[in-house]
């Protein structure tokens, strides 16, 4: 961790004195002769592949529109990991060793912000290495019906993650100028509300506001505004079961849940029960319910039907 601090400052020192820059990255994996190799920008809320090339005798090399202003990865085939990389002021010299499709290992010679994303990953790596054993072993205790050790292992296992959380949110803070606190929100974006994204945009720099990453992520801010809280919800027009067009806007002044589910999702049909019985409790109090669906068109039927089973009384649109 003293290692990652002293890393820190020095990237904070050294991101505002960069300007756009064009740059290549070269690289040799072992376990992966032959195949393509993709690179992808990091956007939020998926990665967007930019290129693709054959690797030859492990080797490869990508030249095309790569600037400081953005986050990579390196994908290896059909691996389902891939190497990050935060380009800097220098071309990229990466090294990577993959074990049946999967990367096992790899090392990246960039600046001092890929420094510090690497020591990190080693020590998430390694806490998740100590992690799964203790989980191991509170499942073991479990199943045995170790109440005791059941409960130790289970606030130890809190503890660790709690440790885990908070060095990653340390990082996130001390590099909330530049991309590495821009990777580091779209791995928990989900869990940021709309005041704490707009506080962690507000503190990128202007090299780093040039990224998609950050495009993405403002992009997902003017959406959360839209529906937080206290806000007007912003109108729509779908179609009924028979096909008739209903808008959100044709109950106002009415309270309406929204209710967002699909025919194919498990948690939400096993809900159903439980807004039964809150409309049925408020439906002549000038309340009611809008299920909005989310299956594909190819599944109407399946819808039509997950509405009778589950005898949803209100008015459906999908």
């Amino acid at each position: 961790m003293k290692k990652i601090i002293v890393l820190l400052i020095s990237v904070f020192f050294l991101t505002s004195a960069f300007a756009q820059k064009t740059l290549t990255i070269t690289g040799k994996v072992e376990g992966y002769s032959e195949g393509k190799i993709y690179l992808s920008k990091v956007t939020s809320p998926a990665p967007t592949k930019i290129d693709s090339i054959d690797v030859k005798d492990g080797s490869f090399s990508f030249t095309k529109g790569i600037t400081n202003t953005d986050v990579y990865m390196v994908i290896f085939g059909k691996s389902r990991s891939g190497v990050i990389l935060f380009p800097e002021t220098q071309n990229i010299e990466l090294t990577a060793k993959l074990n049946n499709g999967i990367i096992d290992n790899s090392d990246v010679k960039s600046g001092p912000i890929q420094q510090v994303y690497q020591e990190y990953t080693k020590t998430v790596k390694a806490a998740g290495v100590e992690m799964n054993k203790l989980y191991m072993d509170y499942q073991a205790a479990k199943t045995a019906k170790n109440e005791a050790e059941t409960a130790r292992l289970e606030k130890e296992l809190n503890v660790k993650s709690d440790a885990t959380d908070a060095t990653e949110a340390k990082i996130q803070e001390m590099n909330a100028s530049n991309l590495l606190g821009l990777y580091l929100i779209t791995r928990k974006v989900y869990a940021y509300d709309y005041e704490k994204l707009k506080g962690c945009l507000a503190n990128v720099s202007p090299i780093a506001q040039k990224s998609d990453i950050y495009r993405s992520l403002s992009e997902r801010l003017a959406k959360m505004d839209k529906v937080r809280v206290g806000s007007i919800a912003p109108d729509f027009t779908l179609p009924t079961p028979e096909g008739n067009m209903l808008s959100l806007s044709q109950f106002h002044g009415k309270v309406v849940v929204v209710d967002c589910w699909a025919s194919w999702c498990g948690p939400c049909r096993a809900e159903s029960p439980n807004m039964v019985a809150l409309y049925n409790a408020n439906k002549d109090k000038n309340f009611t319910i809008l299920g909005v669906s989310l299956d594909r068109p190819d599944s109407k039927d399946k819808w039509i039907k997950a509405i009778a089973d589950d005898k949803l009384a209100w008015n459906q649109v999908s």
